[in-house]
């Protein structure tokens, strides 16, 4: 057991700016929204009021559902940046600049009404065109960036042909137009829509190396080029019409460039023959390992951009792709196949990796297995030792009630709550080894699970009660309660008053009474809601519906309580054995995988009645 919060003591704490920022939690450090109602409306100025070269970690924007159109640049001084859409496909930046638009220095600039207007009649002749890189939607030059849950779209060739998707026709006479141009190192795009059409995806700067994860890029030809080393796992690869998906200009001693891991190439209605590649210099090398290929592929694969040269350097590769289009009996000669050895060795930090420089790349959701494991080594197979009461403080504060509370991430030592946070904050925040305490992302979710909105203060402000620390983390939209959807699921009320009716238990309450009326503040609130339980007679029934990862917290029959433990089902082998219990345990004195299926152990417990199920929002 343990935190809790009083909404009128925040009120009465907080100034306005710190109340507002408590509204969205310690999960970002800027909102963007179209309405105004974050700190800026639109991408640019959040971008760039994020200090220059900030040493204190990664810095997370929010971009609320909207069309924002505007031109954005990540400059190299703005590094380790994420920004986060609320919805992929309703949180779109878009731009229209393409390669033969003309300014008067040949830099694009902010167009005005009138210079618009001359571009759709044809007028803007004068000054000298922009060329291809400076057409981009978004550029980044900011070591570390992330883009996640956003469309970026480069619409030029439909903005300035009217009625282009009929009629096919470029009569403006538009040029190359990228949607997202990175020079920067280390970046990762998530979850994201890639829109264009000519060189939709420019992947600059040798040393780059780049992961598309989950993400869907179209175009027309060579809508994915350049140089950077860059790992495409799961993404759909959409051709509109026929030519290159890709152009590739790798380096000669650079082992990889473009490696497709498991994707899916599909084609508009009009592209019904294209080539996978054409090398943009010599050297060029695109993987396609596992992916699927339509039939719309052309039946040699590749193209040697009218050069038999460079089919003396290029490297392409494909193995076992699927699909009408994998067939290889009339591929290019020069075309190979990689042996079962090379695709073995074919993984993401192979790939990434460089000496001179580690990047321990965490694209992909956290393994809830391989997390576990992380903990149970960092002490040599003994297992993270169960204490209680590491989140209170060895000398309480003088001023209780106007005192906040540290941060605790005790990493080390568990109780079944603590152990539970801290799994979930490494899942949420994408953190593969969640052994250190001062990973600033570990701490940005651990304080957000454990305090009332995100917003940490006095010990009142921590969720004590369980049942608070759903519905809470439910709020912030950390997690959903699924128990509803089980089989023989029912509603439970119940009285919940154990902490201010025994209030000696706690240091904190015994020393305040200002806290106790917090608490019971609280208790009341929850007292007046209902929820739903799986009683614990029913639990095997509802296994089916349990995932690897959900997490379990256990109801109470005895009197005040609400839940008494929690956990996760552990269950890595569904086609083989029954789920269990993966918690810290106080009688094993450590976390510990429970040697009986979930529903036995549940039922080896008097003061448990039964289940409530949650899952964490982890796309």
């Amino acid at each position: 057991m343990k935190h809790i919060l009083s909404t009128i003591l925040l009120l009465l704490l907080l100034s306005p700016m710190a109340w507002a920022a408590g509204q969205r939690g310690v999960l970002y450090d800027l909102v963007v929204a179209k309405d105004g109602s974050g700190d800026f409306d639109n991408i640019q100025d959040a971008i760039n009021a994020i200090r220059d070269y900030k040493p204190e970690g990664r810095q997370r924007i929010l971009v609320r559902k909207g069309v924002y159109e505007e031109k954005v640049i990540v400059p190299s001084y703005k590094t380790n940046i994420t920004l986060i859409g609320e919805d992929r496909d309703s949180t779109i930046l878009i731009w229209h600049d393409h390669a033969n638009m003309r300014t008067e220095t040949g830099w694009p600039a902010f167009r005005t009404a009138a210079q618009e207007q001359a571009q759709r009649d044809g007028l803007a002749k004068q000054g000298r065109k922009i060329g291809t890189f400076q057409s981009y939607t978004l550029r980044v030059d900011g070591l570390g960036f992330e883009c996640e849950n956003m469309t970026i779209s480069n619409d030029a060739l439909a903005h300035w042909n009217q009625g282009w998707w009929q009629k096919r026709s470029n009569s403006q006479g538009v040029g190359q137009a990228v949607a997202v141009h990175v020079e920067a190192d280390r970046v990762v795009f998530r979850n994201c829509r890639l829109l264009g059409f000519q060189d939709t995806v420019f992947t600059g700067n040798d040393d780059s190396r780049q992961v598309y994860y989950h993400c869907y890029i179209e175009g027309t030809v060579d809508f994915i080029f350049g140089p950077a080393t860059c790992w495409f796992e799961e993404c759909e690869v959409h051709a509109i019409s026929n030519g290159y998906l890709t152009a590739a200009s790798t380096p000669g001693d650079h082992p990889y460039g473009y490696v497709f891991h498991k994707c899916r190439v599909t084609a508009d209605s009009l592209a019904t023959s294209f080539y996978l590649g054409r090398p943009w210099r010599n050297w060029a090398s695109v993987i396609f390992d596992q992916c699927e290929l339509p039939a719309s592929v052309r039946a040699e694969g590749w193209h040697n951009w009218r050069d038999p040269a460079r089919e003396k350097t290029a490297r392409y590769y494909e193995y076992k792709c699927t699909g009408p289009g994998a067939d290889l009996s009339k591929r290019v000669q020069w075309m190979r196949h990689l042996t079962q050895a090379e695709a073995a060795d074919l993984k993401p930090r192979r790939v990434l990796d460089d000496v001179d420089s580690f990047w321990p790349t965490n694209f992909r959701q956290s393994d809830f297995t391989d997390l576990h494991y992380a903990f149970y080594d960092e002490h040599i197979g003994k297992g993270t030792r169960y204490k209680a009461g590491t989140l209170e403080p060895a000398q309480l504060p003088a001023d209780l009630k106007h005192s906040t509370e540290p941060l605790v991430m005790n990493l080390k030592e568990v109780d079944c709550t603590t152990f539970v946070e801290y799994m979930c904050a490494a899942m949420l925040g994408r953190v593969y080894q969640p052994t250190d305490p001062n990973d600033s992302i570990m701490q940005r979710f651990v304080q957000a699970l454990r305090y009332r909105q995100g917003v940490r203060g006095n010990y009142a402000t921590r969720k004590h009660y369980f049942s608070e620390w759903i519905t809470d983390n439910e709020a912030q939209g950390l997690m959903q309660d699924i128990t509803a959807t089980l089989p023989r699921a029912k509603r439970q009320q119940r009285t919940i008053n154990f902490m201010s009716q025994n209030r000696t238990l706690y240091p904190q309450l015994a020393a305040s009474d200002s806290l106790v009326l917090c608490i019971e503040q609280t208790e009341r609130a929850l007292s007046a809601q209902s929820y739903w339980m799986v009683p614990k007679g029913s639990i095997h029934k509802v296994y089916g519906q349990l995932h690897h990862g959900d997490i379990v917290a256990f109801t109470c029959n005895k009197k005040g309580l609400d839940i008494f433990h929690c956990g996760f089902v552990w269950w890595p082998n569904p086609e083989y054995d029954e789920p269990r219990l993966l918690h810290a345990s106080s009688v094993a004195g450590q976390v510990t995988i429970s040697p009986v299926p979930l529903a036995e152990y549940a039922q080896s417990i008097d003061m448990c009645s039964g289940i409530r199920v949650m899952r964490l929002n982890l796309q």
